[in-house]
């Protein structure tokens, strides 16, 4: 055999350690730490609420512009993923976002916040965040994708457990502004060098296949017990664009169901402590079952991905759907039961809402996966910047008539289950869904 087609036949056997879970791992870390300075704000609102004496809706609505930013954004950084790849896109989002903290630590007015972390931050977080990952973790995996999704969204909630008790800390011990510098300094020196070092657009870039698979013709006894199946050829076979992709129901199924997700998922994450303080609990101590809750979301987005790869999309969404509704009821009524009831809250509903991450682009890329799937996903997530948006400032908004949470909590129980009928309404499960080999 000649020496080209020896080495074209290595190329193509399977590697003994595959590189998607080095870009799994990578991932990981990096949504962990941008995820915590998201999250943070749940900590933060309440110590710039005492600075400043704003109401709880005008603060919030610094978060509600952080939202929108992101999500607007998410259309530049699917588009530059699909064109410069991960090693470019995010350490520039790293440079943004520190920058971003930076100022906020110096801010003294409502409009200098809006700017600093709801416009700057929003949009270096979209460059290294879940619409940024979304548009390239899925081309490594296949078979496993669900559950590779899982593994590195998870990193979300693990950001959720380490930094906010941490930022807590800083915030108690060194005051807010310079909490932000230690955000500022973690985003700039290990976000930036890991992705520029490590990351990867696509397993072809390297002369792999997704999952680390081998030919079928080079390797015939390697043979997986799940495969990805095709069932509308005539769809998959369709080379989508975002005109194209806008002009089907499915594009607009799924964007609906991104809006009322985020409306009820982020309006519960950055209002649950204040509920809580709410409900006669310290701060401290929301925080620590905030930090649970990000342990809950963390399994929950492992779990439901495996789940969603063994039994579908549609099905584990309504799983996901149940217990993010049972937490929030538990929210409700957690004066009732100070202890149980904010720990079950977390457990619930982190399990729940962890299901969002990973199914969201594996349902998206079951229906559009192709080259201008960055972009399309990233549209699709506008729905998810604007509902949360509008679900976060809702929620702040009618504390402040109301004096409780009570309705804004009902409402997003409502939401979800719109956005589980919408999943179903999209189908996923008849355009590509995994089936046992041999079956």
């Amino acid at each position: 055999m000649p020496l080209s087609e020896i080495a074209q036949a290595q190329v193509r056997k399977k590697p003994l350690f595959y590189y998607g879970w080095v870009i799994v791992g990578v991932g990981f870390i990096t949504l962990g730490s941008a995820f915590g300075v998201w999250y943070s704000f749940a900590v933060f609102i309440l110590a710039i609420i005492n600075e400043f004496g704003w109401s709880r809706a005008a603060t919030s609505s610094i978060f509600s512009a952080f939202i929108l930013s992101q999500s607007m954004m998410n259309l530049v950084t699917g588009h530059l993923q699909d064109r410069y790849g991960p090693r470019i896109v995010i350490p520039i989002g790293a440079v943004v976002l520190a920058l971003a903290l930076v100022l906020t630590s110096r801010s003294q007015s409502l409009w200098h916040f809006t700017l600093a972390y709801g416009v700057m931050a929003g949009s270096g977080v979209s460059l290294m965040g879940f619409a940024s990952h979304s548009s390239f973790v899925p081309k490594w995996f296949e078979r496993k994708r669900g559950l590779a999704l899982g593994i590195t969204m998870s990193g979300i909630g693990m950001g959720m457990l380490l930094l906010i008790p941490l930022v807590e800390l800083w915030i108690s011990t060194y005051g807010w502004r310079t909490a932000y510098l230690f955000l500022a300094g973690l985003i700039l020196l290990l976000l930036g060098p890991l992705n520029l070092i490590l990351a990867r657009r696509s397993p072809q870039d390297i002369n792999l296949r997704p999952d680390g698979d081998a030919d079928a013709d080079e390797d015939p006894q390697h043979k997986p017990g799940m495969r990805l199946t095709v069932v509308d050829a005539a769809w998959a076979a369709q080379q989508w664009t975002l005109p194209k992709a806008l002009r089907t129901r499915r594009f607009w199924f799924l964007f609906l169901a991104f809006f009322f997700l985020a409306f009820a998922d982020q309006g519960t994450l950055l209002h649950a402590v204040s509920v809580m303080v709410d409900h006669g609990l310290s701060r401290d101590r929301a925080a620590y079952y905030f930090g649970i809750l990000g342990v809950a979301g963390s399994v929950g987005k492992i779990v439901m991905g495996y789940l969603s790869d063994r039994y579908g999309r549609e099905r584990t969404n309504t799983l996901g759907i149940i217990l993010a509704v049972s937490g929030i009821f538990c929210l409700m009524h957690a004066g009732g039961s100070p202890v149980v009831l904010p720990l079950l809250f977390a457990l619930f509903f982190g399990l729940g809402y962890g299901a969002v991450a990973p199914l969201l682009p594996s349902v998206c890329a079951d229906i559009f996966l192709g080259n201008s799937f960055g972009l399309i996903f990233a549209t699709i997530a506008v729905g998810g910047g604007v509902g949360g948006a509008m679900g976060a400032y809702m929620a702040g908004f009618l504390r402040d008539l109301s004096g409780t949470y009570i309705t804004p909590l009902s409402v997003f129980i409502g939401f979800l289950f719109v956005a589980c009928l919408l999943i179903w309404l999209a189908a996923p499960r008849k355009v590509r869904r995994m089936v046992r080999n041999g079956g």
